[in-house]
């Protein structure tokens, strides 16, 4: 699943149930089994008789059964090949039991006492609500799912049945699955040999957990299987997990569809299942849809019939699957349109399927990469990609049916921007490299999900630079994937990347950057430090052994082990280096003291933390090091010269001499930060400065360097004039990624000081800095411009304006001034689609209620590009009431603003030191109101986050505290990183502030001398 700069997503939102009397009729009648067993509590009244003679009766009736049951296991039909195939009824035949799937409807059942549905656990069962494991007694090996969506206002639900063949692990008389916000009308359980009904006495509902539990009159067999039989309807919900509905406008007229978003535990919102990625089953599916629309599902169409009981109702059969896990299962209803290439389909509205060419264009290229790359052809026989309007995550990878949201997927030449075609390349990337990584290969439980993400965050870069080398995205790589994820990982309240979850809050809580970012940037290391000859016939050779099925992380390790005693330049354990990153907490700093006069080095780590909590023992690293000196200026080896073996500490020769500067972690392939003694700064502050020459450092360590200084000082490892030094030599930097690196750092000192009466100085001083730059790159947009060049241009930009650069002032409002006086607006816009950004933001700022209002009024009707920007420049106005009204409108259905939009809107509007404590005292306002509206943990987390991010006064602190204690502490680990975030602000402003201020006073006066 795909997330960046959004933290993806399990749903704990529970919607009220449907009655499942009413749900039944005008529905096709169920035809998975009868429903003879009684369930009602009524005493019974009729003829009474005596006890000698009902024991002679049963007796009689019971031979009876006995000899009619033989005769029929004897000599009952076969079924036929197209009951097989339709999944119908079927009768007990002597045949080939091991096609047989569904049970029959009308086998003989002996008569049972009535079954009692309660909510209460068993007293036999001890449930912990800590626990979110199945039991290990019996194992789904097939599904059977038949599927109908109803699309009409006022009835948003779906029927269901579904047959599962199951095989017994450890004898048992109770059969638990997975099942939420379901009605369960009709549950049966038969041997899958004879036939025989299994006698239920009891069925209940452990709501806490999720569990159905199936109690049975006689235990199940070890070895043998079952068919459990389940008839259910379900609600179509609108919170964008399970099997949720989804709506758009054309020309007017509401649509409706259907869709699915399962990870990570949401598949038991559509069927009744055992919702463990652990627990592999082939799918057959069968999707019943209104005629006028178009079904989807993970696997091809192999039949269509007429719907026998709905009228204008078609059944879409499709072929089994191979084995996958629950959450991977998809499936769509809608009436989108589609374009192929052979095996490969794009799917979107009517109005935006253009729009999808360019992911038509290159899915194709990186799935043919991919294939190369792991050496092991896609397996199924097609793939889908479908654009939907509503959709929470960035993307998802279900196998074969990739789901997006349309701001993912869709590029449109003249409306989108360069960089959002490179978001299009990089997600479809992503979620393509998952059919291996987590499809193929499936971590067995979400501790190791890191092996699906950050799998496919580290190759979404390899096979994007692959099929568009000229985009140079490798470099972005390092900003996205390693500077981003430092400031996560460096709180306390961080976690392991491989880490154990007991709580489905916990289970969202990892969908983060560190499972991400920082297992993508791990993967990056290993990489360098095996090379890629190496590296890759490991993977290659892990996937092969574990296709399939499930892996943990140890497997991998055990691959790479094998490939590189093979290769013979690696004789550690893999697990020994890269356990101490995945089963830590955290990132080191390793810090670098030389000694000038002998040459030797002392190298020593310790963990990179914002807030140093004393107590706390720091954890050692296997850190890799590479370095190189200004005499061999060698940028290329990035192969470790030097091991940390898990030490504190150690000493080294070297061969620097004592005027030259010395850089270690080539590239930043190592993932921590680098921190040297006060002369060696000063001998690479000197080589920065240098116009001349500070090219001679390579691009991602000037920026590292930039981006390390600033953080060491953050955290008092490094005092701020020799940080800030670092810095000054962008004013003759041209280069974008030293310029991200320094723009984010400095982005820190422009939040704590956005409120204080020193804040003009530091305006000046970055302005200074950007002058150069911005002069150079200017608001002309050249065709055919690189990647790089369009976002260098962006961000330097963006800057310069949020600091009211005159000439930058002056070209954004006119732009927007021009776009408001043409004749129609949304079909006119003469603004350069690079900048449209920064150009409505200005617009909207420098104005008042009427320039906000012509941007809302572009909002409905724009492309997925135009509004996205539309979203975020709305909340750049400076006017309360304005902002007030944008948080309002986006908890209104009717607004047009969508739910999967309703964090953008609060992130817009708290993104200003006027609009964030606007945002914060609103949400503290209408918290009920908004989680209510919300119903996700995960996005209320993100929410808090986003609007609290600017607080940096203890009084704030304590607010926030207060308010999380008395509204918020159900959101698990987010919220607590949130308040650590919040106390580490805190403490940089009580410690820095005035040596801040000190510091551009001093520079001011230097600029002003010269």
């Amino acid at each position: 699943m795909f997330q960046k700069n959004q933290e993806l997503i399990i749903d704990y939102f529970r919607t009220g149930r449907v009655n499942g009397d009413v749900m039944t009729q005008a529905h096709e009648p169920l035809n998975v089994m009868d429903s003879t067993t009684d369930y009602s509590t009524k005493t019974a009244r009729g003829v009474h008789l005596s006890k000698p003679l009902a024991f002679i009766i049963l007796v009689i009736f019971g031979l009876t059964l006995v000899t009619a049951s033989l005769l029929v296991y004897n000599y009952a039909a076969c079924p036929r090949t197209d009951q097989l195939a339709n999944v119908t009824k079927y009768e007990i035949c002597h045949c080939d039991q091991s096609k047989l799937s569904v049970i029959p409807l009308k086998t003989e059942r002996p008569k049972i006492e009535p079954i009692e549905t309660t909510t209460e656990p068993p007293k036999e069962i001890v449930l912990s609500p800590s626990d979110l494991r199945l039991p290990e007694n019996v194992k789904p090996e097939r599904y059977y799912l038949k599927i109908t969506p109803y699309l009409i206002e006022g009835n948003f639900t779906f029927d269901g049945e579904v047959s599962v063949v199951l095989t017994v692990l450890n004898e048992t008389d109770q059969v638990v699955f997975h099942g939420v916000e379901l009605t369960l009308h009709d549950v049966k359980l038969y041997g899958r040999e004879d036939g025989r009904p299994v006698v239920i006495t009891r069925r209940t509902e452990e709501p806490l957990r999720h569990f159905h539990i199936v109690s049975l009159g006689q235990p199940l067999d070890t070895g043998k299987q079952y068919v459990l039989n389940i008839s259910y309807t379900g609600i179509l919900n609108d919170n964008l997990h399970g099997f949720y509905r989804s709506s758009y406008e054309e020309k007017g007229v509401k649509r409706w569809i259907a869709v699915t978003q399962f990870q990570a535990m949401d598949a038991r919102r559509a069927f009744p299942c055992w919702d463990e990625p652990a627990l592999k089953a082939r799918f057959t599916i069968s999707i019943a849809r209104p005629s006028n629309m178009t079904s989807l599902s993970n696997m091809d169409i192999i039949r269509k019939e007429p719907h026998k009981t709905l009228p204008n109702y078609t059944w879409d059969h499709y072929s089994e699957s191979l084995p996958m896990s629950t959450y991977l299962v998809a499936f769509t209803v809608t009436d989108f349109q589609n374009m192929t290439d052979r095996n490969f389909s794009v799917w979107a509205r009517k109005e935006a399927l253009p729009s999808a060419a360019f992911a038509l264009e290159i899915g194709p290229k990186i799935l043919r990469f991919l294939e190369d790359y792991y050496k092991i052809k896609f397996p199924l026989p097609k793939i889908d990609m479908i654009a939907l309007p509503d959709f929470k995550n960035g993307a998802m990878e279900n196998w074969g049916l990739l789901t997006f949201r349309e701001i993912a997927m869709l590029y449109e030449n003249g409306v989108s921007a360069t960089m959002d075609k490179v978001h299009v390349a990089t997600v479809v990337a992503h979620e393509i490299a998952h059919q291996w990584f987590g499809n193929l290969v499936t971590p067995s439980w979400w501790r190791d999900l890191w092996l699906n993400e950050g799998f496919a965050t580290y190759v979404e870069y390899v096979a994007v630079d692959a099929v568009e080398k000229s985009w140079n995205i490798t470099e972005i790589c390092i900003l996205d994937q390693v500077h981003n994820v430092f400031q996560l990982d460096a709180l306390n309240s961080s976690h392991q990347l491989s880490v154990d979850v007991t709580a489905s809050e916990e289970t969202d809580a990892i969908f983060d950057k560190i499972s991400y970012g920082k297992g993508s940037a791990l993967l990056r290391m290993l990489n360098h430090i095996l090379t890629d000859e190496v590296f890759n016939a490991g993977v290659t050779d892990y996937l092969n052994a574990k296709m399939y099925g499930n892996a943990e992380q140890r497997d991998l390790w055990s691959a790479l082990t094998t490939a590189a005693r093979k290769k013979g330049d690696f004789d550690a354990d893999v697990a020994v280096v890269m356990d101490s990153w995945t089963l830590q907490t955290g990132f080191p700093v390793l810090t670098v003291s030389r000694d000038y006069k002998t040459g030797s080095i002392s190298l020593s780590q310790e963990r990179f933390v914002l807030i140093n909590e004393t107590t706390q023992k720091s954890p050692v690293w296997w850190i890799p090091v590479s370095y190189t000196t200004a005499s061999e200026k060698d940028f290329h080896s990035t192969q470790p010269r030097l091991w940390l073996k898990g030490e504190k500490a150690i000493v080294s020769n070297i061969t620097a001499k004592k005027e030259d500067w010395f850089i270690a972690n080539i590239q930043q392939t190592g993932f921590y930060r680098v921190n040297y003694d006060q002369r060696n700064w000063e001998l690479l502050i000197k080589i920065l400065k240098d116009p001349k020459r500070f090219q001679d450092i390579h691009i991602i360590n000037r920026a590292q360097m930039v981006d390390d200084a600033m953080n060491l000082a953050l955290t008092g490892r490094l005092d701020y004039k020799t940080a800030l030094d670092v810095t000054s030599y962008l004013a003759h930097e041209r280069s974008y990624v030293p310029w991200k690196a320094g723009l984010s750092a400095l982005g820190y000192i422009d939040t704590m000081l956005s409120k204080g009466a020193n804040y003009l100085e530091y305006g000046r001083y970055v302005l200074r800095l950007l002058s150069g730059a911005v002069d150079e790159v200017g608001w002309e947009v050249t065709a055919n411009e690189s990647v790089i060049t369009a976002q260098y241009r962006v961000d330097l930009l963006a800057s310069a304006c949020h600091f009211e650069h005159p000439d930058c002032m002056e070209n954004a409002v006119r732009m927007y001034a021009n776009w408001m006086l043409a004749p129609n607006p949304d079909a006119y816009n003469e603004i350069p689609v690079e900048v449209r950004g920064i150009a409505y933001c200005v617009g909207v700022r420098a104005g008042g209620a009427r320039e906000w209002q012509f941007a809302w009024s572009r909002l409905r009707a724009a492309a997925p590009a135009e509004r996205h920007r539309l979203l975020s420049v709305l909340g750049c106005t400076r006017a309360p009431h304005l902002l007030h009204r944008y948080l309002e409108l986006a908890l209104r259905n009717d607004s047009g603003i969508r739910k999967q939009d309703v964090v953008r809107v609060f992130s817009a509007v708290a993104g200003t030191a006027i609009g964030q404590p606007i945002a914060f005292n609103f949400i503290r306002a209408n918290w009920q109101r908004l989680r209510s509206f919300v119903g996700s943990i995960s996005t209320l987390n993100l929410i808090v986050k986003v609007v609290t991010r600017r607080l940096n006064q203890r009084h704030e602190y304590e607010e926030l505290k207060r308010f999380v204690t008395e509204s918020c502490s159900d959101l698990g680990r987010p919220v607590q990183q949130v308040l650590e975030s919040i106390s580490a602000n805190v403490q940089w402003r009580e410690r820095n502030y005035q040596t801040i201020v000190d510091w551009l006073l001093t520079a001011e006066k230097i600029a002003e001398a010269s």
